[in-house]
């Protein structure tokens, strides 16, 4: 007897999602309050989310010179996640790839009814539907946001805003795993974190808008207050008397763990103007800047400075333009402009203290010491710098209208960990470091098919395209003390667990000339076959040539496969995106239909370091029944060995395109007052979601990112959650 892990992990979910939302007032005072609660399961068993929503937004005139206005939402978002993705293989498998592994032949449960805890086979993977149904994961994020704001007119053209605003965040995990599974050890295993953060704004500007010339002024100038400040505390225990009281006792456990706790705050202060000329509605001139000071960086190099420009002409308004048919509107749009970064953690200007054990006889003494982070006093904002030149135009009495922009953009003074020598007392430090550039197109185009009073149909295309190149990463000493360029930083890996063999593991390269996220490892040119001897084997080593064995690419001709091998197998970025939508009316029906497209990017679909390898550690995938032998040679499978090197091959790179029914909606608007006793308007409707996708990604889902978004990283495929297929009736109604 066999058992599908694969399809006994995936479900059919349901979801709902409920609003209503009441406004109104008069030129006093307007309202508007709305409520939303949705609940969804997800199709992996035991993972759900539920989120509760609540907003009340108030603005009214108190005079003909002061008017205010407040917004206020509460938000409660659950989540139960227990080991559903985005693991490692092996013994840290999660959820879909977990079930891909485990042995088909063990049942769940032995004959008494217990949970068997790993599967039978050289890797010892947990048992999925287990984790999947004992462990508790429960994810809480509870949210306030709120803001008010007051305008006074001191003359026509005068006047004074001021808003403040808050963003109360409270964080909750609660994890557990019992007895019953392998998490849990012999007596179960439990952790709670709580963590709360608050970002608190005060923002005060003052306007004034006068005509000039021949157009009209408009200045602006203020500063605004920002901070935040967060802490978090988190208590581990295991050895529990019992599983009944899952993390609500980590007292009574017999193996209490150190807590861990952690507060953080930093600030950002910014002085900022903008000056807008407008001549006709015709030429239309803009200048900002702004002064930046944050205190994540070093003491004396706080603050930035980050001007910009634009200009833009409305070409269509000028008398030339008036004596033609084709253009309807064209307008011409410039800007330069630089922007700043500072999105990193505080304190890495500074020398930081951890934890160190001291050994006092057979006891460990807790005792502070450096941190494992080299301090930077030199750190400094990151900035970008970018030229946009665009076109927007409506032709044919406006039935088609397209938006083009081309980009230029540069990013120095990057923010990067990079490692340091071991003999500094620390392992890495955070730098200013190199730059990147970014050449980009975007394309919107709108055409208006067909325009009749019970027959309409709408198009719309967007196509992208961006090219993404390293163009230093800075210096470093030669043995002479000379400063020489750096051309490559050291590779390195995601979060991928046991998924490549070191030495080395690595998977991702960051050098100049190529583009970030760019995927680093083994080109495989084919397998050995039988008679490649003498000259037809370029490896000193002839045994490395046994047929079935893969066929590697001997970069550096010294003879053998060593990491000097390896070369980038491609990138994440695909050489163009975009989708198609079309809208189609026929009375009161309409059909919406939404597809997109990515062409040309490359992922990592690491699974197949166990799936499609056919080293026999876990259950594997059916690519290995097209493995090598003396009979079947026209195959990229190689033979079975279990001590092959589980490294980052090409065979694991695959073609990310693909082109997707994203959605798909059919409405239909019911005659007034027909449903809820006499409702304004209503409408009843059908949406489907990721109706269909045509790819030649082998994983579940090409548009995938197990490691998040980190630029470095390139795309990769770890078990990340299935993207499900969503069937939504609704009903629409205003009163």
């Amino acid at each position: 007897m066999t058992y599908n892990y694969p399809a006994m992990m995936l479900r059919t979910g349901l979801q709902a999602n409920q609003g209503i939302s009441l406004s109104g007032g008069d030129q006093k005072l307007r309202y508007l309050i709305s409520g939303n609660f949705a609940r969804q399961q997800g199709i992996e068993i035991g993972s759900d989310f539920n989120r509760y929503s609540v907003r009340l937004n108030l603005d009214g005139d108190a005079s003909s010179r002061f008017r205010w206005g407040s917004s206020l939402s509460m938000t409660r978002v659950a989540r139960n996640a227990a080991r559903v993705e985005n693991g490692s293989l092996g013994n840290s498998a999660n959820g879909i790839q977990a079930a891909m592994q485990f042995a088909p032949f063990q049942a769940p449960k032995d004959s008494t009814g217990n949970w068997i805890k790993t599967s039978p086979s050289t890797e010892p993977v947990p048992n999925p539907i287990a984790n999947a149904l004992e462990e508790t994961d429960l994810n809480t994020t509870s949210r306030l946001l709120g803001s008010v704001f007051g305008e006074l007119a001191l003359s026509p053209s005068l006047k004074l805003k001021g808003t403040l605003g808050g963003n109360f965040q409270f964080d909750g995990i609660h994890f557990f795993a019992p007895r019953t599974i392998l998490d849990g050890g012999n007596s179960g295993r439990g952790w709670m974190y709580t963590g709360q953060g608050r970002n608190l704004t005060s923002e005060n500007t003052i306007t004034y808008a006068r005509p000039l010339g021949p157009g009209n002024l408009d200045l602006l100038g203020g500063f605004s207050v920002q901070t935040w400040y967060d802490e978090s505390v988190t208590a581990t225990a295991a050895g529990f008397p019992t599983d009944f009281t899952n993390v609500y006792n980590l007292g009574s456990g017999s193996q209490l763990y150190p807590p861990a706790s952690g507060v953080s705050e930093h600030a950002l202060i910014s002085y900022l103007g903008r000056a807008n000329y407008n001549v006709a509605d015709k030429y239309l001139f803009t200048l900002t800047g702004r002064r930046d000071g944050s205190s994540v960086f070093g003491a004396n190099h706080k603050w930035g400075f980050f001007p910009s420009g634009a200009f833009a002409w409305r070409i269509g308004d000028e008398p030339f333009m008036q004596h033609q048919s084709l253009f309807s509107d064209l307008k011409l749009r410039l800007s330069y402009g630089a922007a700043g970064n500072q999105a990193v953690d505080p304190y890495q200007s500074l020398s930081q203290l951890s934890v160190g054990w001291v050994a006092s006889g057979t006891t460990e003494i807790p005792a502070m010491t450096l941190g494992g982070l080299m301090p930077n006093p030199d750190l400094h904002w990151e900035q970008k710098t970018e030229f946009n030149a665009g076109l927007d135009g409506a032709l044919l009495d406006d039935r088609i209208a397209f938006s083009l922009d081309v980009y230029r953009s540069k990013t120095r003074d990057l923010l990067l960990l990079v490692g340091v020598p071991v003999t500094t007392g620390y392992s890495q430090q955070l730098q200013n470091i190199g730059s990147i550039q970014n050449n980009g197109v975007e394309l919107s185009l709108t055409t208006v098919n067909i325009s009749r009073p019970n027959v309409t149909w709408r198009s719309t295309l967007t196509l992208s395209h961006n090219a993404n190149k390293v163009l230093d990463l800075g210096t470093r000493p030669d043995s002479s003390g000379r400063a020489v360029p750096v051309l490559q930083l050291p590779p390195f890996s995601p979060r991928t667990g046991n998924f490549f063999d070191p030495p080395p593991g690595d998977v991702y390269v960051v050098r100049v000339g190529e583009a970030l996220g760019s995927i680093y490892g083994y080109q495989v040119t084919g397998l050995w076959q039988r008679g490649d001897t003498g000259a037809a084997c370029y490896l000193t080593d002839k045994t490395a040539c046994t047929p079935g064995e893969y066929k590697i690419a001997d970069l550096n001709r010294d003879g053998q496969i060593t990491a000097n091998d390896r070369t980038i197998l491609g990138n994440s970025q695909p050489k163009f995106y975009g989708g198609l939508s079309n809208t189609l009316t026929l009375g009161r029906f309409s059909l919406d239909a939404l597809l997109n497209f990515v062409y040309g990017n490359k992922v990592i679909n690491a699974g197949n370091a166990y799936g499609c390898l056919d080293i026999m550690q876990a259950n594997e995938r059916t690519c290995v029944l097209d493995h090598w032998d003396s009979t079947h040679t026209n195959t990229m499978v190689p033979r079975p060995n279990r001590d092959r090197t589980r490294s980052l091959y090409s065979t694991f790179v695959e073609d990310g395109s693909y082109l997707r029914l994203q959605t798909l909606t059919l409405g239909y608007d019911l005659p007034a007052g027909l449903l809820f006793g006499g409702a304004a308007t209503a409408r009843v409707y059908v949406t489907g979601q990721n109706l269909f996708t045509i790819t030649g990604y082998t994983g579940f889902d090409p548009d995938v990112n197990s490691q998040g978004g980190d630029p470095r990283y390139g795309l990769i495929d770890i078990g990340a959650y299935p993207r499900s297929r969503v069937w939504n009736v609704g009903v629409r109604a205003t009163f």
